[in-house]
């Protein structure tokens, strides 16, 4: 009975979204056809999708999409590129390893893989083009730096992991901290490796003076992170009020110490905000029906046994869901495909003895890693765009990053004190 469950609410929405429905629609349907088909109250629906959306810190999703596009509109970009470019522009290839170290940073304000990409790659792949880099090379580098933005906090999918899990936000925010930075480190290595086989260019070496004068300049907007973090580590905020004041200072920064954001620029940063906030919150408020069905018809702990008859080791558990997660996210965005599968997959981490916030942040890994796969790649087919290069040349050329970012994988899977050592360290 238990399969048969399953095959009715998993068949239909799989099928639907392979046939290109949007999601939430799918994932809609689906439900109501179980809901249909084993004669339950029709009015589950409608409670569970107000009950989906009834979470208070689901807040914080629009107003951290709202500090990300008021920092990208607010000239953050260029002083981070340049304070990049004084750090790490002499090294040989060295425009590839600034859009890497820039990334880094801005991941440190977007909370988005997309948000970065755009962001960085914008300015630096014509750049790289201007100086010689193969458009499929720069197209590469800046969609695998992009994937950074969701693991160094802030970052919109461990918060939607956070509130599912009731795991503090907080500390998944520290432990996407260290394998971020890793991240960084590796593609660095992976592009230094490319940069020397090929004779790529690089810019003279900054003078002391150029360093400390760019990176006064950043400062200000490096702050966000510090401003997010603090605030939730000393308890003085809640995630959702951190995100209420990155706004403010994002407002503020950009309006009047900046200058770059203008009053007619406003309307079209909050409707931004608004319509990726609303694509998320859709999906969220769907997600509650189908929590609902998993949670009340046994349907997760049927899937808990499935995975438990391959193992009952929690080692090989994670291994087998990470082959999970890296398949899963070749098709679907990270943001999906989490609210699909964590309440799911969060009773067998807890029955098997991974720690949750261990867990989240390898999930969110695997599901980046995802995002430069075929054959959706978002962010492949983003940077490509941006250098008007062929999508197959560019994920060629993204395999070394790929496969610099499954290493790292791999290490905050199997050296889980790389996740939580920080977040025990700074909140108990």
């Amino acid at each position: 009975m238990e399969f048969i469950q399953i095959l009715v609410l998993l068949a239909p929405m799989f099928l639907l979204m392979v046939l290109g429905v949007p999601i939430f629609l799918a994932m809609g349907i689906a439900c109501f056809a179980f809901i249909l088909a084993f004669n339950l109250p029709i009015t589950i629906l409608a409670q569970s999708y107000v009950r989906g959306l009834a979470n208070y810190d689901f807040l914080a999703l629009p107003f951290f999409f709202l500090a990300g596009d008021l920092m990208n509109t607010g000239g953050i970009t260029l002083r981070l590129l340049n304070f990049s470019k004084a750090l790490v522009g002499h090294i040989r290839g060295g425009l590839s390893h600034v859009t890497i170290v820039t990334a880094m940073i801005f991941a440190g304000v977007s909370g988005s893989a997309v948000a970065d990409a755009a962001a960085v790659g914008s300015v630096l792949i014509p750049a790289m083009k201007r100086s010689g880099y193969h458009a499929s090379y720069a197209a590469a580098v800046a969609a695998a730096a992009g994937t950074i933005g969701p693991i160094i906090p802030p970052s919109i999918p461990l918060v939607i992991y956070g509130m599912y899990s009731q795991i503090s936000i907080g500390k998944l925010f520290l432990g996407g901290a260290v394998p971020g930075i890793i991240m960084g480190i590796y593609l660095i290595i992976a592009s230094v490796i490319i940069s020397r086989r090929r004779g790529y260019p690089a810019d003279q070496r900054a003078t002391l003076m150029q360093v400390l004068r760019s990176s006064l300049d950043a400062v200000l907007a490096m702050m966000m992170p510090v401003i997010i973090l603090g605030g939730i580590i000393t308890g003085i905020v809640t995630a959702t009020e951190s995100a209420v004041l990155a706004v403010t200072y994002g407002l503020i920064l950009g309006s009047f110490v900046y200058r770059d954001i203008k009053v007619r620029d406003l309307p079209l940063i909050l409707g931004k905000a608004m319509i990726n906030s609303g694509t998320v919150l859709i999906i969220v408020a769907t997600t509650g029906v189908f929590c609902w069905i998993i949670a009340n018809m046994g349907l997760g702990d049927a899937l808990v046994r499935v995975f438990l008859s391959i193992s009952e080791n929690k080692w090989v558990l994670l291994g087998v869901i990470n082959i999970f997660f890296l398949i899963w996210g070749c098709f679907l965005d990270p943001v999906t495909a989490l609210l699909i599968v964590i309440p799911i997959l969060i009773p067998l981490a807890q029955k098997v003895g991974i720690d949750l916030i261990h867990f989240g942040v390898v999930a969110v890994l695997n599901l980046m890693i995802g995002l430069v796969t075929p054959p959706v790649g978002v962010l492949v087919y983003l940077t490509s765009s941006m250098a008007q290069e062929k999508v197959e040349l560019v994920f060629k050329e993204s395999v070394p990053f790929i496969i610099a970012l499954l290493v790292v994988l791999i290490m905050a899977t199997y050296l889980p004190f790389l996740v939580t050592w920080l977040p025990n360290l700074l909140m108990k």
